[in-house]
């Protein structure tokens, strides 16, 4: 019988033999340290909750230890979908940085927002996503149409001076592209509200915006699009050219000039109220509307065809001249004008001022008419002469206070207040250096003004452009004398030339 010496011997030396071996397996093998980003997004939130348009920030930690310049970022933002899991989800990349600081124009909703880390070496990726609702929060604000290249686009301005009751100053810029993805074609022509607001109907809401070859219905709340061109008519084949659009504030009727033709719709549902054909009859029409609050005017527009003034006939497809004057002592006759109109605006009283030009020669002229009732032959008010008015000749743009006899007329580099019921004369207010054109001027004149009784009427913005930035003044005016405050109350910067302006109401409310 073997002792156990004699068997621990062999076992010890086959284990020594064993670990010689591994030692010395020594071979040209490529061990590496693989590194992974990792983002920490404690202390950051994962909620978040942004009006559309408004500029999402979020500043992750990423911990590597590694060469940072490996590293590739990448966020997207994908649709919260309800319900079926096999649908699709669209991702769309918003930024490339680590830092996220950037524009959400998505539709109102709720969001996913993912930051995706990857070694583009290695290959390793890390991610996180953040839940992100989308409000619509656009409230009351002055809406800026203007171009730049060739295309237009559109910037939403909230100024607290004009409408005390918003939350806070705002400047959003280009949204119309920012909604519908693409911009105006075209110089801007027209920027138009629609609000209407009753307990037995649909809320109307929404902006009409259009170039020479572009029509576009975009919605009050959000911008998101609503109809565009062919969809904005009963009829197909119409020409898209629109030149003018009114809302009456009355009856809320919708009037459109488009290639020189009359279109009119009653219906108020935002899905219905498209536009049968052009009103019948011989006519050539100026690109401006009367805001007229008779049920049997509904509007007034101007034919220059036959220097006239008509109006669409209520229920009908047809457009009428007017009465002929009733009496002698009338200034003018509506249906024998004789002249070219050169712009038209509502005034005091809610008497209509259009501002016409003889057809040679260089008179200048104001008509006044009330068609704030129905036609009695009676709707001439007075005429006054113009023509020697300073710098009249080269005035392009005009705009009337309803709250007294007071008009004002821009030229390329002067805006003028004109005494027309007193004295007849007109004095600079304001001018501008030489490199700043004029591109357009209106008054603060919200519809509805529920909330802004106190500021309607008494703000003057004026546009300029020279060649490379537009600037947008905002101006104090007392609404009777029309006396301005010289110093503006804000100036805006716009990337582009401000081609036409308009007010918006609030998104949603009865008021």
């Amino acid at each position: 019988m073997k002792k156990i010496s004699e068997y621990i011997l062999p076992i010890l030396l086959l284990f020594i033999s064993g670990f010689s071996a591994c030692k010395k397996d020594l071979g040209n093998y490529d061990y590496s340290n693989n590194p992974l980003p990792v983002i920490d997004s404690t202390g950051i939130g994962n909620v978040y909750t942004i009006e559309r348009y408004d500029s999402l920030f979020i500043n992750p930690k990423v911990s590597y230890l590694g060469d940072t310049s490996r590293l590739n970022y990448s966020w997207v933002i994908y649709k919260v979908i309800t319900g079926s899991t096999t649908e699709v989800q669209e991702r769309k990349n918003i930024s490339s940085r680590k830092e996220l600081r950037t524009r959400i124009a998505e539709p109102v909703g709720n969001y996913k927002v993912e930051l995706v880390v990857t070694d583009n070496v290695n290959k390793l990726v890390a991610n996180t996503a953040f839940n992100v609702t989308i409000a619509s929060g656009i409230e009351y604000g002055w809406m800026v149409l203007h171009t730049l290249n060739g295309e237009s686009d559109l910037d939403f301005i909230t100024s607290r001076a004009a409408m005390p009751i918003a939350a806070q100053e705002k400047h959003l810029r280009n949204i119309y592209s920012g909604s519908t993805g693409k911009k105006l074609p075209g110089e801007g022509r027209f920027i138009a509200q629609s609000r209407r607001t009753t307990f037995s109907a649909p809320i109307q809401n929404w902006l009409t915006v259009a170039s020479p070859s572009q029509i576009t219905r975009i919605h009050g709340n959000d911008f998101s699009l609503m109809r565009e061109n062919s969809g904005l008519f009963l009829r197909s084949g119409e020409v898209i050219n629109p030149q003018a659009f009114l809302t009456s504030s009355t009856n809320f009727n919708e009037v459109l000039i488009n290639n020189n033709k009359l279109y009119f719709s009653a219906t108020p549902d935002p899905l219905g109220a498209i536009f049968p054909g052009a009103l019948t009859g011989d006519y050539s029409l100026a690109p401006y509307i009367a805001d007229a609050s008779s049920s049997s005017i509904v509007a007034a527009v101007y034919d220059e065809k036959y220097q006239r003034f008509l109006h669409p006939v209520n229920g009908t497809a047809a457009i009428a001249t007017f009465r002929e004057p009733a009496n002698p002592a009338q200034p003018f006759n509506l249906n024998n004008i004789g002249k070219s109109m050169i712009g038209m605006d509502r005034g005091f009283q809610n008497q209509t001022l259009s501002f016409f030009k003889d057809l040679t020669g260089n008179g200048r002229w104001l008509y006044i008419t009330n068609f704030n009732k129905t036609d009695d032959g009676l709707m001439a008010v007075s005429r006054m002469d113009m023509s020697a008015l300073p710098e009249i000749t080269t005035a392009k743009y005009f705009q009337s206070s309803e709250f007294g006899y007071a008009v004002f007329y821009a030229t390329e580099r002067s805006v003028y207040l004109y005494d027309y019921q007193g004295s007849n004369t007109a004095s600079r207010v304001l001018s501008y250096p030489a490199q700043e054109t004029i591109t357009s001027m209106k008054i603060f004149k919200p519809r509805p003004t529920s909330n802004l009784t106190t500021t309607d009427g008494r703000f003057l913005y004026v546009a300029t452009w020279d060649g490379t930035t537009g600037r947008l003044y905002e101006y104090s005016i007392n609404p009777t004398s029309g006396q301005v405050t010289a110093t503006p109350t804000h100036t805006y910067f716009i990337q582009g030339k401000i081609v036409d302006m308009c007010p918006k109401a609030r998104g949603g409310g009865i008021i």
